[in-house]
């Protein structure tokens, strides 16, 4: 008897090593998949848009991966209300909206999936990667400007937006990029000067796309860094440096931000466009009509504009009132809870940077839509997953445990 239950007890125990090990396996997979969502990011939008997608559908099809999608809170909520707007917009035959709606299910997913797993450690070495892998952006829109078009004068680039399909684009991710590198130094995390490195690469390339809002984002995501991290000195000199740059630029008419000399034709467009958007808006006041309907109702005037260049407006062409109110209710909650670890219980890292990266998002958001992209609204989901690192901690802390044993065995 005693030998047959010991040998049950050694089986018992071989069938918990294996469990463990597969949950190991498991866990390895889930950080490597969300290492290849971030540095799809970086390569050419065609790509980034292939693998992005191929991602999104094996985490639905994985029963694994999906069990763990909708484990979490409101997954189901969000599918139905994307799923509601793509019969929307099959009803008024917006094939724009039926492609963008089934991106948006997948990149919903993507980001639940992502919060459900993150870990402190394993998202600070995302956002590390992510500013080592701006470095190839850099150096893309550098070799543009100053190699190729020396030797070719039929590529002759005025704006430039490496691997990125518009210069707006290239700019938020840029500005995004160094909005991370200052919350690293200003964190004390790794070494200052490769940040301080990354940052100067991503100033320069902001110049070369020539984004004029980007400059706003990194002044806004910058100082709500320093407003959330107490560093009232380094802000009050940020302040004035900005002032001063307003000051040279205006008061003495030096042209620092390229560009901005035709800032009065941009925004003469986009008052052009806002007005087309609001008079659409009030045919279907309350459900709008799905997912890019602003490139849909212009493209009957054969007229394409792709979207109406403020992320508030879009939410009314595509969503109508309702499903504005929808998203702002599910926000505000996700925000109450960020601002509640971030101010009430003192959790400032983390917190101040998805703080950051969303004001600098939603006042460049007033007028222009960068954030709707391939490349743009996977790294911005995935800074908002962030809030993962504070949910279940103690089981993630016996995952990583477990990782760290698995790799000295």
């Amino acid at each position: 008897m005693l030998t047959i239950y010991s040998l049950l007890k050694r089986g018992i125990i071989i069938e918990k090593k294996a469990a463990i090990r597969r949950q190991i396996d498991d866990s390895l997979t889930y950080t490597n998949i969300i290492i290849m969502t971030v540095t799809s990011i970086f390569l050419p939008y065609i790509f980034a848009g292939i693998l992005l997608v191929g991602l999104g559908i094996y985490l639905v099809l994985n029963k694994q991966t999906r069990k763990i999608i909708f484990a979490q809170r409101y997954s189901k909520y969000i599918f139905l209300f994307l799923a509601f707007y793509l019969i929307v917009a099959l009803l008024y035959g917006n094939w724009f909206g039926v492609g963008a709606g089934f991106g948006l299910i997948l990149a919903m997913f993507i980001g639940l999936f992502q919060r459900s797993f993150m870990t402190r450690e394993l998202y600070e070495r995302v956002l590390t990667l992510v500013c080592l892998l701006s470095i190839t952006s850099s150096s893309c829109a550098i070799s543009q400007k100053f190699v190729i078009s020396l030797l070719d004068d039929f590529y002759n680039y005025d704006r430039i937006s490496a691997m990125f399909l518009h210069p707006n684009y290239f700019g938020t991710i840029t500005a995004t990029v160094i909005i991370i590198c200052a919350y690293k130094i200003f964190t004390n995390q790794g070494l200052k000067w490769l940040y301080y490195v990354i940052g100067i690469l991503n100033v320069v390339s902001i110049y070369l796309c020539e984004s004029m809002f980007a400059w706003v984002e990194v002044f806004v995501g910058i100082s709500v860094l320093l407003i959330i991290l107490k560093k009232w000195r380094l802000f009050s000199a940020w302040v004035f440096v900005a002032f001063t740059g307003v000051f040279i630029i205006f008061a003495l008419n030096i042209d620092l931000i390229p560009r901005l000399s035709d800032a009065e034709e941009t925004l003469r467009l986009r008052f052009k466009i806002w007005n087309f958007v609001v008079h659409e808006i009030k045919k279907s006041p309350l459900i709008g009509h799905g997912s890019m309907s602003c490139a849909f109702l212009s493209s009957k005037n054969h007229k394409l504009i792709p979207h109406s260049h403020s992320i508030y407006l879009d939410s009314l062409i595509n969503y109508g009132i309702i499903g504005t109110v929808i998203i702002l209710v599910s926000f505000v909650k996700y925000l109450y809870s960020i601002l509640t670890i971030c101010f009430k219980d003192k959790q400032t890292v983390i917190t101040s940077l998805i703080l950051a990266v969303t004001a600098a998002a939603f006042v460049h958001g007033v007028t222009d839509l960068t954030l709707f992209w391939i490349q743009t609204l996977p790294l911005f989901i995935f800074i908002l997953s962030g809030i993962g690192t504070f949910e279940n901690r103690e089981e993630k802390r016996l995952f990583n445990l477990l990782i760290r044993q698995r790799y000295s065995e």
